[in-house]
């Protein structure tokens, strides 16, 4: 099935997103009580076998505040930035636990809380950079890797394993706070615009990378288009700017109704009333 015929498929995308979200959090609910070595750490730093996998802004962190980079570094981190930098931040809306419980909690918000309004993916972008550049000075002053401490990924991930030891205090209260920052604070705030993993993936994007491609000539929607109401961050992809923090997530391809919006080639999809 081609991306065009996605497009006329209503949430083909979705199901299979949420299916890979709650595989990952079922993984790292099972680990600890799994007798094996091959499989270790957390969402930020894990170890596959030999291989260590590491997210870019938590590793560039932990540098940061150990002031050395080492030849881990860089092979830890090349195969996280390749993905990002091919599909975009997919980690964020595929992969992350704390991206699935922030996406359940925003519907319980108010139905009139749960409409984007404006155009706020433009206020995140600085909010997005504002943030990541606090965690890096934060980390080379204080010698602290803040970004990977208070990663959401890391937080989640790393919850079950604590809390089999009997250690799950801290991680606890700093995932409900963010968590109670998602809730009550501005819609999807953590996620959109304060997750160092997600800001930074975001930056990783290159004119290459898989993302929602628009046809104008296709598009028959107003102000508030189903795809911008679709996406979990609210950015419009008629709009878009290259990193405005699309994670690839497809929901706005699952709910446009004309076939304007797809990913690979171009759109040939006769919009819905021709």
């Amino acid at each position: 099935m081609t991306a065009v015929t996605a497009a006329m498929s209503p949430r083909r995308f979705g199901p299979w997103r949420r299916a890979c979200q709650l595989a990952v959090l079922a993984l790292y609910l099972a680990l600890p009580l799994a007798a094996t070595t091959s499989l270790t750490g957390t969402l930020v730093a894990l170890r596959v076998g030999p291989i260590d996998l590491l997210e870019p802004a938590s590793a560039l962190s932990a540098a940061l505040a150990a002031r050395e980079a080492g030849r881990w570094l860089v092979l830890g981190i090349a195969p996280v930035a390749l993905l990002a930098a091919l599909l975009g931040p997919v980690y964020c809306s595929w992969a992350c636990p704390f991206g699935l419980l922030s996406e359940l909690l925003d519907r319980l918000r108010p139905a009139r809380a749960r409409r984007w309004a404006g155009r706020p993916w433009i206020a995140a972008r600085r909010a997005r950079t504002v943030s990541l550049a606090a965690l890096a000075v934060g980390s080379a002053a204080l010698g602290l890797p803040l970004a990977a401490l208070l990663s959401p990924p890391r937080l989640v991930t790393a919850l079950p394993v604590e809390a089999r030891v009997g250690l799950p205090a801290l991680t606890g209260a700093l995932l409900l706070a963010l968590l109670a920052l998602e809730l009550l604070g501005p819609r999807r705030i953590v996620c959109r615009a304060l997750c160092p993993a997600g800001a930074l993936a975001s930056f990783l994007r290159t004119p290459f990378s898989l993302r929602p491609r628009f046809d104008a000539s296709r598009c028959r929607c107003g102000a508030e288009a189903p795809c911008l109401q679709g996406c979990p961050w609210g950015i419009d992809p008629r709009e878009m700017r290259l990193r405005d923090g699309c994670s690839t997530c497809l929901a706005c391809l699952d709910r446009c109704p004309s076939g304007a919006l797809f990913t690979i080639g171009k759109s040939t999809a006769r919009p819905t009333g021709e």
